[in-house]
């Protein structure tokens, strides 16, 4: 009896080990949207905005123009960086998700940075692009980098450090 307790507790525990199942996601909104106000009038405080009034909001809550309009480039960094985000697109608190054009000039980069919480995807509409991460440590400090060209696509893993940098 002693040995089929034992044979029964074996199978069962590698059936733990080998078959593990994990079921894991964000939790759902409790809300359809929550477009962010600043002030408190009219809303209800949701993970860093207020809330409107879901009977106040109107389609431009979910609208930007202007994303077409290239922006100077002479700076430091020869680049400029145009932001979409919930502080010009109130549509977008909560949802976890932002935007950004990054026009470049000559030689010009998007330093090494690391975006501690997201995953970023870089889209080349004009031109040519040297991009690259580096792993962390448990991988050696590894770089990958490609040369992108219009019309590719390319993804950095979340947290890692990153940079873009033109040549012509």
């Amino acid at each position: 009896m002693a040995m089929k307790n034992l044979s029964f507790l074996a199978v069962l525990s590698l059936l733990a080990l080998t078959l593990p199942l994990a079921i894991a996601s964000d939790p759902s909104p409790l809300q359809d949207f929550c477009v962010g106000v600043n002030t408190p009038s009219d809303g209800v405080f949701v993970n860093g905005k207020f809330c409107k009034d879901p009977k106040l909001v109107t389609v431009d809550d979910f609208f930007m123009a202007g994303l077409q309009n290239a922006r100077p480039v002479a700076n430091v960094v020869g680049s400029n960086v145009t932001a979409v985000n919930v502080n010009n697109l109130p549509g977008l608190n909560t949802l976890g998700i932002s935007l950004v054009r990054i026009d470049y000039g000559v030689n010009g980069q998007n330093p090494p940075h690391t975006h501690p919480r997201a995953t970023e995807i870089l889209y080349v509409g004009l031109g040519k692009l040297l991009v690259g991460f580096v792993t962390s440590n448990g991988d050696g400090n590894r770089l990958f980098t490609k040369t992108l060209n219009e019309g590719d696509v390319f993804v950095f893993p979340e947290g890692l450090i990153c940079y873009e940098l033109t040549y012509y």
